[in-house]
């Protein structure tokens, strides 16, 4: 670039932009996550129920924490609670534009997550349908999830983080959250999501995950047919 080229293009660079660039529509493909403030008057529910609870079934060996107390509750969960999770499942649809879905809630469980234990990244699935929505919803946090070995600006211990596959530089591929009671998490089956280990406490990080399978209206009536057949 010549003296007159760079004089000319100091001159355009004065020169205010036409509009103002915040007035943008911003467009994002791929998979959602949507995060939901449930009341606390739910979350006191679901831990009394759980605390309570005698001879729930250890759901251990059909997940992939490396955590030794995970159970299946959806047996003791109030219908409130449920209706709260299927409303959930069908707003993500409608923000989505899917709503053509049914939502079939499936198998629920509580991790008691303590010291030193931690969830591998996976993702999930189901035996009557390859499409589905998971959530994670944070019942109690530990008052410390302890020392953070490097980069105590950039803390990991306890959080939840979601990968979205996308390795592209000018793409969003990770999305790291410091859950709070009350915070609920939706998303698809396949978003793989991990929780990382803590250390230097003894109270437990306690989460609840709701698994729903995502029927096309079709098979949901094949399916009222069979039984009426077989009745």
């Amino acid at each position: 670039m010549n003296r007159h080229e760079r004089r000319k293009q100091k001159k355009l660079t004065k020169e205010p932009p036409y509009f103002k660039v915040t007035d943008m529509t911003p467009f994002v493909l791929g998979s959602y996550i949507i995060k939901y403030k449930v009341p606390m008057t739910m979350i006191n529910e679901i831990n009394s129920q759980y605390d309570e609870a005698t001879d729930l079934q250890n759901w251990s060996k059909n997940l992939a924490g490396k955590i030794r107390d995970e159970f299946r509750v959806d047996d003791i969960l109030s219908e409130a609670t449920k209706n709260t999770f299927t409303a959930c499942f069908q707003k993500y649809l409608e923000v989505i534009q899917k709503q053509l879905w049914h939502v079939v809630l499936s198998n629920a469980w509580i991790n008691d997550m303590r010291a030193g234990e931690y969830n591998p990244f996976h993702f999930h699935s189901s035996t009557i349908s390859d499409v589905g929505l998971s959530s994670v919803l944070c019942l109690k946090i530990p008052d410390t999830y302890g020392v953070e070995y490097t980069k105590e600006d950039e803390p990991s211990n306890g959080w939840l983080e979601f990968n979205g596959g996308q390795q592209d530089p000018l793409s969003i591929s990770q999305l790291r959250q410091n859950v709070q009671p009350g915070d609920l998490y939706i998303f698809p089956y396949t978003m793989l999501h991990g929780v990382y280990p803590f250390n230097g406490t003894d109270q437990v990080r306690r989460t609840l995950s709701f698994n729903c399978s995502l029927i096309k209206p079709g098979l949901i009536e094949e399916s009222e047919m069979q039984q009426e057949y077989t009745a």
